[in-house]
């Protein structure tokens, strides 16, 4: 059986190198891969997973979209010509063709037909293991099917940069959708989205047709998105949701929708906590002779560690990184082992998330030194700082750090700040404070601790206050000796 990949050239869809790197495609491979319960059972087997019935009742689910996957022929697919797309053309200039071509309804872009495959839409609270499913499945992908697996704020990433580059060579007003639409299907029948979720309305309006097109049945491709949102709350109380709604009506009818309900959070299990995160001893100044010598200590050794494979072992200084353009300077590296950047020359910067998914995808490991007590003062730079770590993440890259504090203690009032940002002025009472907020959503819909939520109220915005609390929850992760030898088979 030949996939679409192997009857004919994959044309058009000229994505950078590294931003697949971790990805793989198997055409008309013969190697033997196992049932997604087969692969289940020699996890838990071999001790890197834990029997969980509520995981083993999603991988039922599994099974069946891979066995009907076995069998399945994706529809040919064919990239459409300039000519045949029309540049959008009428009153309003640019708000027209932003908002009134990506927000019609023409028969062409929803169908209401359903697929043969059916692809599966995973939601549940942080920690319960949607990821590892999603991962696990991925690998047991029959090998005639091309594939491919997205941080989803990754995918959006390259969505905008690719329509850029079209709209750039053919037409400022050309309607990039259908070619969009018609490159991905040529390049993944399976289409694997991790933490899907939309909160800016450009996404919104882009994902409404490119989403309903990709999973009807004309151009075949099945999705598995994880997400913390059940799909009618996806964009809830945006701009223009009206004008969503096809497209989570949609995803509705072309995936089977489960909830992960596990109560292990999986998050709070207890494991080896490595030295990768220095801060000094209580009374301790950061500024200290005594404790800059040991920051010192730390970024060496740590350095020395994650650039250990590199036969040169001489760092480059000021090396560059192409990005839309433009030139991103790493003040000290070891491509692609490690990076090094200060706090103020990662996060003090207006670098944007296509620069951190750049650096996430270069370098397999990450030293930032001299993070600084953060208020609301500096609430950009904590959004930089939470974007970065979000790409490192995906991407299963390994942070050490130098900070002032813990990662839980950083966050301060701005009148508890001392001049310099290393010291406080006192330390944060937080007697009493918690209770106020037990009933925050953080808490009692995602599990996180009341110190969290109250840190996270910094934000105002609750998608942010979520990707606050979920950075938190990384970092601890981050810090385990299972995620340290989980990044050496990168």
């Amino acid at each position: 059986m030949k996939s679409r990949a192997m009857s004919r050239p994959i044309r058009s869809y000229k994505a950078p190198r590294l931003l697949f790197r971790s990805q793989r495609l198997f055409h008309g491979s013969l190697r033997c891969l196992k049932t997604p319960l087969e692969e289940y059972n020699h996890r838990v087997e071999t001790k890197k997973l834990r029997d969980d019935g509520y995981q083993r009742k999603i991988i039922t689910n599994l099974s069946k979209l891979h066995e009907r996957l076995s069998t399945y022929t994706p529809p040919t697919v064919e990239i459409p010509s300039i000519s045949s797309l029309k540049p959008k053309i009428g009153i309003s200039g640019a708000f027209r063709s932003f908002f009134g071509k990506l927000t019609s309804s023409a028969p062409t872009t929803i169908s209401t037909d359903e697929n043969v495959v059916k692809g599966i839409y995973l939601y549940g609270d942080v920690g319960c293991g949607k990821t590892m499913l999603m991962d696990l499945f991925y690998s047991t992908i029959p090998p005639h099917l091309a594939k491919k697996r997205f941080h989803f704020h990754q995918f959006m990433q390259h969505l905008h940069k690719r329509s850029h580059e079209l709209k750039t060579k053919y037409h400022a007003d050309l309607d990039v959708i259908p070619i969009l639409a018609s490159e991905i299907a040529q390049e993944a029948t399976v289409l694997c989205f991790d933490e899907f979720q939309v909160t800016d309305v450009a996404d919104a309006m882009l994902l409404r047709r490119l989403l309903s097109m990709l999973i009807s049945p004309h151009y075949g491709v099945v999705l598995f998105a994880t997400s913390n949102r059940a799909p009618d709350d996806l964009y809830l109380n945006g701009i223009q949701r009206v004008s969503f709604i096809p497209c989570i009506q949609q995803i509705k009818r072309q995936t089977v929708v489960i909830y992960l309900n596990s109560p292990t959070d999986y998050r709070k299990i207890p494991r080896p906590m490595s030295s990768v995160y220095y801060y000094p001893k209580p009374g301790v100044k950061y500024m200290s002779k005594a404790n800059q010598k040991k920051c010192k200590e730390h970024i060496e050794q740590w350095y020395e560690y994650f650039n250990k494979e590199n036969d040169n072992k001489s760092p480059i200084v000021n090396d560059t990184l192409e990005v839309w353009g433009r030139k991103l300077v790493v003040p000290i590296s070891s491509r692609p082992y490690v990076a090094q950047f200060t706090f103020h020359e990662l996060c003090g910067s207006p670098l944007a998330a296509g620069d951190y998914l750049s650096l996430a995808n270069s370098y397999h490991s990450f030293i930032v030194t001299d993070i600084p007590y953060l208020s609301i003062d500096v609430r950009d730079n904590v959004r930089r700082f939470i974007t970065f770590l979000d790409a490192v993440y995906d991407a299963r890259g390994r942070l050490a750090v130098t900070a002032a504090a813990p990662f839980k203690d950083l966050f301060v009032e701005p009148e508890d700040l001392a001049k310099d940002n290393y010291s406080l002025y006192k330390r944060q009472q937080d007697i009493g404070g918690e209770e106020t907020f037990e009933n925050d959503e953080l808490v009692t819909k995602h599990g996180f601790d009341k110190s969290v939520a109250k840190k996270a109220a910094m934000f105002a915005n609750d998608e942010e206050k979520f990707a606050f609390a979920r950075a938190l929850s990384r970092l601890s992760q981050m810090s385990t000796t299972d995620w340290l030898d989980q990044g050496t088979e990168r």
